[in-house]
């Protein structure tokens, strides 16, 4: 295959075309001029993007790192020569989670389907080889000289060696059987741990639904023992609470007796007080108290006594007739005897006057206090004074009729607010009736009784489920020994694989005299003419591990104890070399390189492009680089 040209957008690639011609291409440019994205994007067009690779702490996949930057879609396209005949191959991207996933190829010039390419096999087709074969050989990107372990680059190595009579590498045929193993066994994991585990849990149920079942019977023994017991208490309760309720009934009966006898008598005290009262309200005394009818009667009796005297004195006109007589001589006396006869005579007259005037007054009152008199007596319906008294008297008893009617209606009242009370509060404890401390000490223990049988219920509840979730004992006894069986077979064959194991380590301990000497021989071929001799032998280990030996030395040395330039030479021979054994030479796919004379002299660069222009004789060799290499005559610069 030869790559012609290429058009891509493609990380800083913003549609930007390459043109490339057979043989040798050297394109020199400086740093962040694309390079690198030259490189990604071929294999891109090949293999596609993965899609699935995800970031992580120092590595950005593809996807992300050739996104381009102008926010454009990936795309691009590459004219190709294959088989004598000139391929367009085109990826474009129509999902933004799968760049470049839409594919075509075309044979260049027409609009004719390459039969047998698709976006998943062009580049394996094209190549020769599937990508991680192809990333670990001819594919050599900045700084990824080195060689990483690979099954299948394994495999074709090992067929070439053993002419090839490898099907499958060493690594991955132990890898296999090491991963049979570790599904067995590996520390705690595997079948055989797992159907341990499953065997212990399984007699742990067996022996759980053993302690389940007996469990089960004592707490259902004991919850029916439990019922009958709590039965009986209730029965207990409940008659003890109804013959505290019949007391308590009657004694409400006897409490609304003693009320409604009680309210009878309030009221016939009422009716006698109220009669009482109205009596002693009427007669003549009527709304004053004893004592004071008394003192009334005493002083109606003291007025009438005044009053009769008053009545019995009368007056006489004797002194004034006494006084008209005195007059009668006087007036006789001056005429007849001396004239001052006379003045006697007027005072005699004035005399008889006054005494009769004293007379007439006295009379009219005496007439008058009879009248009072007889007034008064009337007032008491009286005839003498002791009538008066009398009255007082009866008056003063019925007072005290009314005082006693009172005090026997309050009495009355008293008892019956009493009985009241008493038939209220019968009623609220009839009606509020609480447990004697005797009933009350039952109902806890019936109460804690009860809860008890809830536990219990609960309990057997739960132990039921479990049973029953736990399944048949007779099924998961017949499944044990199964499971055991089972497990003596995966033990069985957990030893087989590890004689399996050590006898294929053997077998690859042969195999890996004939692995490492056929590609160190080639790789220590290019890495002589590279270093001019200075090395002249190369061992390449099963993990692709490097060692050379210096000319003259007896020790192989790592590449790690190597220079930088003297690593990457060495590690670019293995490569080359791996080329040659691996990858096919009918249609020989090209080699590209990136950067890989960065840290090599000028001497060695010189050498490196003299055998990469006599390798491009027979494949297309791309060589992208920041330096004017020493003494290059590229072809397509």
């Amino acid at each position: 295959m030869i790559i012609r040209k290429m058009t891509a957008t493609f990380g800083c690639l913003e549609g930007r075309t390459l043109e490339l011609s057979p043989g040798l291409n050297v394109i020199c440019a400086p740093n962040e001029s694309g390079k690198s994205t030259w490189c990604a994007f071929m294999r891109a067009m090949l293999y596609g993007v993965d899609s699935s690779e995800r970031a992580r702490a120092g590595f950005l996949p593809d996807k992300l790192k050739y996104a381009p930057w102008s926010g454009a879609p990936m795309a691009g396209e590459m004219e190709i020569s294959h088989a004598g005949r000139d391929i367009t191959l085109r990826r474009s991207t129509r999902a933004q989670n799968a760049p470049m996933r839409e594919f075509a190829a075309v044979y260049t010039g027409t609009g004719e389907k390459v039969p047998g390419l698709t976006g998943a096999t062009a580049g394996e087709a094209l190549v020769g080889a599937p990508r991680d074969v192809f990333r670990r050989s001819a594919f050599i990107g900045q700084g990824e000289a080195a060689i990483s372990g690979s099954a299948e680059l394994e495999r074709r190595i090992a067929a070439v060696v053993s002419t090839g009579e490898e099907d499958v590498s060493w690594s991955e045929a132990d890898g296999r059987l090491r991963e049979w193993l570790r599904r067995r066994k590996y520390n705690k994991y595997g079948a055989i741990p797992a159907l341990e585990g499953e065997i212990a849990a399984d007699e742990e149920k067996l022996r759980g639904m053993t302690a389940t079942a007996v469990e089960l019977e004592r707490r259902t023994a004991e919850l029916e023992l439990r019922r009958s017991e709590a039965e009986a208490r209730g029965r207990a309760l409940d008659r003890s609470r109804s013959d505290a309720r019949s007391e308590l009934g009657k004694s409400l009966a006897e409490a609304r007796g003693r009320a409604e006898r009680a309210e009878a008598a309030h009221r016939v005290a009422v009716a006698e007080a109220a009669k009482a009262e109205a009596e002693a309200a009427g007669g003549v005394f009527g709304g004053a108290g004893a004592e004071e009818a008394r003192q009334e009667a005493e002083e109606s009796v003291r007025r009438l006594l005044e009053l009769k005297s008053r009545a019995a004195d009368r007056g006489s006109p004797a002194l004034g007739v006494a006084f008209a007589l005195l007059c009668l001589a006087g007036i006789a006396a001056g005429i007849f005897w001396q004239w001052y006869a006379f003045m006697g005579a007027a005072a005699a007259l004035g005399g008889a006057v006054w005494a009769l005037v004293r007379a007439d007054k006295k009379r009219r009152a005496a007439a008058q206090a009879a009248r009072e008199s007889a007034r008064l007596l009337g007032r008491y319906d009286a005839e003498s004074p002791e009538d008066i008294r009398a009255a007082a008297e009866a008056h003063a008893a019925r007072c005290a009729a009314a005082e006693n009617a009172r005090r026997v209606e309050r009495r009355a009242g008293e008892e019956l607010d009493a009985a009241r009370s008493a038939a209220a509060a019968a009623e609220e404890r009839y009606i509020s009736a609480k447990d004697s401390p005797e009933d009350a000490l039952r109902a806890r223990e019936l109460s804690a009784l009860m809860s008890r049988i809830e536990l219990l219920k609960s309990s057997v509840s739960e132990l039921t489920g479990a049973a029953a979730a736990a399944g048949d004992h007779l099924a998961l006894s017949a499944g044990l020994i199964e499971k055991r069986e089972r497990l003596s077979e995966l033990n069985r064959q957990y030893e087989a694989l590890s004689l399996a194991i050590e006898a294929l380590r053997e077998a690859d301990a042969e195999l890996q005299l004939r692995f490492s000497p056929a590609l160190g021989r080639r790789a220590a071929e290019y890495l002589s003419r590279l270093t001019g001799g200075r090395y002249d032998a190369v061992a390449v280990a099963r993990d692709f591990s490097v060692t050379a030996r210096l000319s003259g030395d007896a020790q192989q040395r790592d590449c790690l104890y190597m220079s930088a330039g003297a690593a990457e030479l060495t590690y670019l021979a293995v490569r080359l070399a791996i080329v040659d054994l691996t990858l096919p030479e009918d249609e020989p796919c090209p080699i590209v390189l990136d950067d890989v004379l960065a840290g090599i002299d000028g001497a060695r660069s010189a050498r490196v492009l003299e055998l990469l222009r006599e390798i491009a004789e027979k494949r297309q060799v791309i060589l992208f680089t920041c330096t004017e290499p020493a003494s290059a005559q590229a072809e397509g610069e």
